[in-house]
């Protein structure tokens, strides 16, 4: 079998606490704005700790075993780029405004003066000098006043204005999971925080325009995304997980780390789950008889203090205890697959809550389409989503990084159609984090 040509394939790293994932998809010949994803590679992820990068090597050698198995499904097919999904505890965002005045008499809207609006916007942002901007949504235009406007680019008017969502992370994070991909051989063509791939690979666009919160749990993060009328307007991370169950598990019972995660797959967390009896586990050379009350309780409690203490707070925004969230709230990552998962977040968050599916699921192997590859999944959805709308996603301009060790690419240079490139707009609205980059490396 032939290899396809470079430009036909997309490919998404997922950097998971407990496994890394590689995503491959292939675009269409006959409608070049829709993909189909053709395979999914993953790895124990060793060297990451809550979705960050601890040991560099470890992580490179993980990085490289997710790639070559999804290379191996492939036949013919290389990954040389990759869009990175990552996660980091201090990452922060929030909502800014901007206007653009057009002149005295109304006229047509054109690309510059989106960017210039953009600009505006931006000029009120306080970054900190250890940040860096990672996305810029745009939430919605304004023209002349009329709100609500999804893309103002042909139409007319005096007065354009812009409500972005900015969400910021440490530069030092953002380059070291750039360093580390591009140790293994491949260039890294854009980044996605993981509460967006999330968001974006559990919700379609009906369920977007409703509105909803996601939930992640994943091994030693939860991440937390907001949509409200069909735009993304938050985002936040906690740093708990489904490790940290198994971990309560391991050290309160005494037992290796591995056998409490397998015995924590088994827990059912339904109100009336029975839950009598015991559970055999060989530890250290002995068997150990482990009550289920008690491994059920463990669990319980940990849980508990993730949804009602951390996921709820953030969710009602420091609303009230018994006050009901309005959107429904969907659930992804591992933990969403134990049993009775549902109505356990939803006595805790005062919510409706359901375990989401990947968007693209029928796309997806057998075994890797379920709840814990929805931020796989939201990788190719994001690439899409780019190439379809060059403003629905700005990413920090590539060129901040380099001369500090990365040969971070555009994709422009390894023959990707040219389009409009949000980095290209990008970079001249953030000369003062540039400056502060250079500072700092």
């Amino acid at each position: 079998m032939a290899a396809k040509r470079d430009t036909e394939i997309l490919a998404g790293l997922y950097l998971g606490t407990s496994k890394i994932s590689v995503v491959v998809a292939e675009l269409s010949e006959t409608a070049p704005n829709e993909a189909h994803i053709i395979g999914i590679g993953e790895a124990p992820a060793n060297g990451l700790r809550k979705g960050m990068i601890v040991n560099l090597e470890q992580a490179v050698n993980s990085i490289s075993d997710a790639v070559a198995d999804a290379e191996y499904m492939l036949s013919g097919i290389k990954v040389s780029r990759v869009v990175v999904a990552f996660s980091g505890v201090d990452v922060r965002s929030g909502i800014v405004y901007g206007k653009n005045s057009l002149g005295a008499k109304p006229r047509q809207i054109v690309q510059e003066d989106v960017e210039k609006a953009i600009d505006n916007a931006l000029s009120a942002l306080d970054i900190p000098k250890e940040y860096c901007i990672v996305h810029l949504v745009p939430i919605k235009y304004a023209l002349d006043g009329n709100k609500d406007i999804d893309d103002p680019l042909g139409m007319t008017g005096i007065r354009l204005e812009v409500k972005l969502m900015a969400v910021i992370a440490p530069v030092s994070v953002v380059h070291n999971v750039v360093n580390c991909v591009e140790r293994t051989g491949i260039s890294v063509s854009g980044l996605i925080l993981k509460p967006v791939a999330a968001a974006l690979g559990a919700l379609n666009i009906d369920e977007r325009n409703i509105g909803a919160y996601i939930v992640s749990v994943g091994g030693g993060m939860t991440s937390l995304a907001e949509f409200s009328d069909g735009a993304l307007v938050r985002v936040a991370e906690i740093p708990i997980g489904g490790d940290h169950v198994t971990n309560d598990l391991s050290c309160v019972l005494k037992i290796p780390f591995n056998a409490a995660e397998n015995i924590k797959k088994d827990i059912d967390l339904t109100p009336e789950a029975e839950h009598s009896g015991t559970v055999r586990v060989e530890s250290r050379g002995r068997t150990l008889e482990l009550e289920r009350s008690e491994i059920a309780e463990i669990a319980e409690n940990r849980l508990d203090e993730l949804f009602a203490d951390y996921v709820r707070p953030n969710l009602a925004g420091g609303g009230e205890e018994d006050e009901e969230i309005s959107s429904d709230v969907v659930l992804s990552g591992g933990v969403a697959l134990m049993k009775g998962i549902e109505a356990f977040a939803a006595s805790r968050l005062n919510a409706s809550v359901r375990v989401g599916e990947p968007v693209l699921k029928s796309q997806m192997q057998p075994g890797r389409n379920d709840a814990r590859y929805i931020g796989v999944c939201g990788i190719i959805v994001y690439i899409m989503e780019r190439l379809r709308n060059p403003f629905a996603y700005a990413e920090t301009p590539l060129s901040l990084f380099e001369g500090s060790g990365s040969s971070f690419s555009t994709g422009e240079q390894s023959g990707q159609r040219r389009r409009t490139s949000p980095a290209e707009f990008m970079k001249k609205i953030t000369d003062s984090v540039v400056e502060l980059i250079k500072e700092l490396f």
